[in-house]
């Protein structure tokens, strides 16, 4: 009788001794999230400052750069008569006063030419029909192009 008392004496030791062990691991392991979860926070909290920072950094740029398109006193941009581009044809022309002006990328600028053998039309044509500039844009770009080659001549 005594042998399976201290069969089950020993086993529930065992039991409270693999409970408490379970208890501690938990426990470290709650420890450790809990670590991991606040150094998480800490890293998101310091990215979405860096996010506001950044963000009112770039509408600070935006509004510089708006200022700087709409300023008289901006980037000063250079004419095709201060260019001598005599030589070259209408579109060319076109071009330098689209970029000139800013209304129209270099990226745009490039698309632009690469498409003129496909779409089979003019310069001034393939931004209108891509979207990179509107009618009254166009016409003033034309005239302007008109006007340089009259006096041209």
């Amino acid at each position: 009788m005594t042998i399976p008392i201290s069969l089950f004496c020993l086993t529930i030791g065992f039991f409270v001794f693999s409970l408490r062990a379970i208890n501690l691991h938990k426990e470290s392991v709650i420890t450790d999230l809990a670590r991991q979860q606040q150094e998480i926070r800490f890293k998101y909290e310091s990215v979405v400052k860096q996010k506001k920072a950044l963000h009112t950094e770039h509408e600070k740029k935006a509004r510089q750069l708006s200022r700087l398109k709409n300023s008289q006193d901006g980037v000063s941009v250079i004419s095709c008569e201060d260019l001598n581009l005599e030589e070259i044809d209408d579109d060319q022309k076109a071009s330098q006063y689209l970029l000139g002006q800013g209304k129209i990328t270099l990226e745009q600028n490039e698309r632009a030419f690469q498409k003129m053998g496909v779409l089979k039309m003019d310069y001034l044509g393939v931004c209108l029909a891509l979207g990179f500039i509107d009618m009254e844009t166009s016409q003033r770009a034309l005239k302007i192009n008109k006007a340089r080659n009259s006096s041209a001549l």
